[in-house]
């Protein structure tokens, strides 16, 4: 019961501390999240990683989301920065859910498996922190939250994982 309680806490101290991180943001409206502004697209039909997130996002009801802007990325994801094109990612601002979606275009197709070895990281410690604290929304955190297409990989925990992947898929061809 004890570990349980200590586990709460640190997840609600977590969730509060990313909450005021958020909020002292200030209102920004845009969500480039790219590494590079200027970075183009080596695929006619493929999509920007934010463009996929935006379009995710707008299709799947998600709680609350709060952007992971460059200067965060290594707080959530241990990935070299200089090997990413571009990418765009969100985690559930309450900390509250397990929600949480990150889409990486990396410059070579070699530094996929790379990412995805943090990606699956970012999965256990998921499962861990929510499985006690919120095992309601365990559904969410399916074993199919980690996909690759090409140059891109995806972090996708939502209510709707075949959905989102589907829409992952479809704009990364």
């Amino acid at each position: 019961m004890r570990k349980i309680t200590k586990r709460i806490i640190a997840t609600l101290l977590a969730a509060a501390m990313l909450t005021s991180l958020t909020a002292c943001g200030g209102n920004n409206t845009s969500s480039t999240g790219t590494t590079n502004s200027s970075a183009t697209e080596s695929s006619v039909n493929a999509s920007a990683p934010a463009d996929i997130t935006s379009k995710i996002m707008g299709d799947i009801k998600f709680p609350s989301m709060a952007e992971i802007k460059s200067d965060r990325l290594s707080t959530y994801y241990d990935v070299d920065a200089d090997k990413i094109e571009a990418f765009s990612a969100y985690i559930c601002g309450s900390g509250a859910y397990p929600d949480e979606i990150a889409v990486f275009k990396m410059k070579s197709a070699d530094d996929v498996n790379a990412v995805k070895t943090v990606l699956d990281k970012r999965v256990e410690s998921q499962t861990t922190t929510f499985k006690d604290y919120t095992p309601d929304e365990m559904y969410k955190i399916d074993g199919k939250n980690v996909i690759i297409s090409g140059n891109y990989i995806a972090l996708i925990i939502c209510s709707d994982n075949a959905g989102a992947t589907a829409t992952f898929n479809s704009m990364t061809k």
